[in-house]
């Protein structure tokens, strides 16, 4: 049984744990106000086999993840600033996979995003 999340940083620690699960490379910028604004809270690059038509070479997926404390959905952008949402449309843009995590029903999420690029259930 799990343990109830409350906080962003239990966020952050479930979302460090599934780029963990995926044996995905990850990393957490440090926000100190000199870099690019509105970074993801985990940034990570994922294995992914490709398909036959592609050589079946492993290639790596582009993964965000801003991790916000639960609750806040309902606020404007749920929770997001202007430089944050305007980071993981530009992510999703280019191909990468830019979500925005809560809580572990997020994390399921995704994983149904994962499995269905690798060809499983739609």
């Amino acid at each position: 049984m799990s343990r109830k999340i409350e906080t962003e940083n239990q966020v952050k620690a479930l979302v460090k744990k599934w780029f963990d699960a995926q044996q995905a490379w990850s990393y957490a910028p440090i926000q100190n106000g000199l870099g690019v604004h509105g970074i993801p809270d985990r940034i990570g690059c994922m294995p992914v086999v490709v398909t036959q038509a592609m050589v079946g070479k492993k290639l790596g997926l582009f993964v965000a993840v801003e991790a916000k404390r639960p609750g806040r959905e309902s606020e404007v952008h749920g929770g997001l600033t202007r430089h944050q949402l305007n980071n993981l449309d530009a992510i999703f843009l280019a191909g990468g996979i830019a979500e925005v995590c809560d809580g572990e029903a997020d994390i399921v999420e995704l994983d149904i995003t994962l499995e269905r690029l690798r060809g499983g259930p739609r």
